[in-house]
């Protein structure tokens, strides 16, 4: 098993799937036409295409044993539900497996400034 993509969970009708992703998997999006940074890059500013994210889909899902016909892909996809937030997430992480998209750290606490002795005049 590869170092580089990490194990993935799909949520679909109420079951949950998952499935370590694969330079495999990734040629087969390719082939469909699908540029892989485009669309995933897409997923984090908004502005996928729906219907490729529907190709996508229903290939992470063929991939964890699942088939899927295209409306109800489409309509999965176009749910904005957190289940379809959390499949493009999981699509982004295995296109830039190098990409942490979990909880921000917490920002820094804020250090007291350290007071200046004051000079007195002798």
């Amino acid at each position: 098993m590869s170092e580089v993509f990490r194990e993935v969970s799909l949520t679909w009708d109420g079951d949950v799937y998952s499935i370590v992703p694969s330079m495999a998997l990734l040629r087969k999006i390719k082939q469909q036409g699908i540029h892989n940074l485009n669309l995933a890059n897409d997923c984090i500013h908004g502005g996928a295409d729906p219907l490729d994210l529907v190709i996508v889909h229903r290939m992470f899902m063929r991939e964890a044993g699942v088939r899927i016909p295209e409306d109800e892909s489409y309509q999965f996809i176009m749910s904005g539900s957190e289940e379809m937030v959390d499949f493009q997430m999981a699509y982004v992480s295995a296109v830039l497996p190098s990409v942490d998209l979990g909880k921000k750290p917490d920002a820094p606490a804020v250090k007291p400034k350290k007071s200046r002795a004051k000079l007195t005049r002798t």
